[in-house]
């Protein structure tokens, strides 16, 4: 991260030194990933090595450079990321009581869905193992949860749908994204509780929801993080959306760390020690994803094959979109159906501002309900919660939270003079 950090402000690093870095960590975290990760790794990298083995035989040119520097600029947007850990967490006074009933579903939505758009997947179990009785979650509040954490997909841009997003679509206009996935967020969360307070014979159930507190102090720093990568952007428009968070999230955790007067260099040490070593199954996965995306751009590139299509509106963005969505059911992951669909499309020069809602609206709905998506099978491993029971729950949201997607999708297209 530090390598590709240097890049950006300037000085003249190859991008395969960072890549170097990231497959040789990849290489040494490999005996300790779940096996579904590492055959889910190396089918990515046979098809993705076929696809640049059959394109170099007719003459295409493959770059070995590009394979190592596979997805350097997103994966060090993650790492960046994880720094933010070190400075937001959600409150840890296990003596303060828990809220019950409408107020606390709530609550515990905003709660997930603020503190997962900066430190993603850990704010989940933090509050989830706050509210777990017995080693367990209920029904309602595993769907609080895992919606209200997944609706954070729209528009956070320290999520790594967004990272893989941007990858894609580099020339996304974020300010425009969210004026349309905002309030798609905010009408996910509303969906889900005006779902949970009418389900019939269970309301009962409602008035005893335990919930997490919200307090008005964890609007502070979602908010402010957002608006300085915004700000810096504007600043230096140079610079893209992704490499604006390598540098800036790093830089504030560690202005953070110092001005509470905590050490640094311990800080850092948890850092090291702790978190990066578990984004082994982020790492290799999406280093197989950029080859296999490399591989497939090389091979539509020699093959000469294009779409029966003449350009990319709101239809054609539409159509992508419950496709996806339809994959993602299937448990194909979204950074695959992007990898694919980024290959794909990229002929028809598709506006990248509606293509990215197409991505982020698909991980933020697919991974909600999808039985093999990375959160539904941590519910299974940490609650015992099957994760195709996670699935028939959300099913309803699927449906009409696509229905909601592909009416945004329309209206961004209007917004953009995108026609169809």
């Amino acid at each position: 991260m530090a390598l590709v950090a240097a890049g950006l402000l300037g000085l003249p690093l190859a991008g395969s030194w960072a890549g170097a870095g990231y497959w040789a960590a990849a290489g040494l975290l490999w005996p300790g990933l779940a096996r579904r990760n590492r055959t889910q790794a190396l089918l990515l990298l046979a098809v993705g090595g076929l696809c640049l083995a059959w394109s170099a035989g007719q003459g295409a040119a493959v770059a070995a450079e590009r394979i190592l520097a596979s997805n350097s600029a997103l994966l060090s947007m993650l790492v960046a990321v994880s720094f933010l850990g070190l400075v937001s967490r959600p409150g840890a006074e296990r003596e303060e009581r828990l809220p019950r009933g409408r107020r606390a579903l709530a609550s515990t939505l905003g709660a997930v869905h603020l503190f997962g758009s900066v430190i993603n997947l850990s704010s989940v179990f933090i509050i989830g193992d706050r509210l777990a009785r017995r080693g367990s979650v209920s029904r309602e509040q595993a769907i609080v949860l895992i919606r209200g954490f997944t609706a954070a997909a729209f528009w956070s841009p320290f999520f790594a749908a967004m990272a893989v997003t941007l990858s894609v679509a580099p020339g996304a206009q974020l300010a425009r994204l969210w004026l349309v996935s905002m309030p798609l967020a905010l009408l996910a969360m509303a969906l889900t509780f005006w779902q949970l307070s009418r389900q019939g014979g269970e309301r009962a159930s409602i008035q005893e929801f335990r919930g997490y507190p919200l307090h008005a102090g964890s609007l502070v720093l979602p908010a402010l993080l957002a608006a300085a990568v915004l700000l810096l952007h504007e600043w230096r428009p140079a610079l893209s959306i992704l490499a604006v968070i390598t540098l800036l999230a790093p830089a504030l955790s560690l202005a953070v760390v110092v001005a509470s007067r905590r050490s640094p260099v311990a800080t850092l040490g948890q850092l090291v020690n702790g978190r990066l070593p578990q984004m082994g199954n982020e790492l290799a996965l999406f280093l197989a994803a950029g080859v296999l995306g490399y591989g497939l751009d090389t091979l539509l590139g020699a093959w000469g094959a294009t779409l029966p299509l003449d350009g990319f509106g709101p239809l054609e963005a539409s159509l992508s979109y419950l496709a996806t969505v339809l994959l993602a059911l299937l448990g194909i992951h979204p950074i695959i159906c992007i990898a694919l669909a980024g290959a794909v499309l990229a002929p028809l020069s598709p506006d990248h501002t509606l293509l990215a809602l197409v991505f982020l609206s698909s991980w933020a709905v697919g991974t909600s309900a999808g039985p093999l998506s990375g959160i539904n099978l941590a519910f299974q491993g940490r609650y015992g919660l099957d994760s195709f029971r996670i699935m028939r729950w959300n099913l309803g949201y699927l449906g009409l939270m696509s229905v909601l997607v592909v009416l945004a999708i329309w209206l961004l297209a209007a917004l953009l003079g995108v026609e169809g």
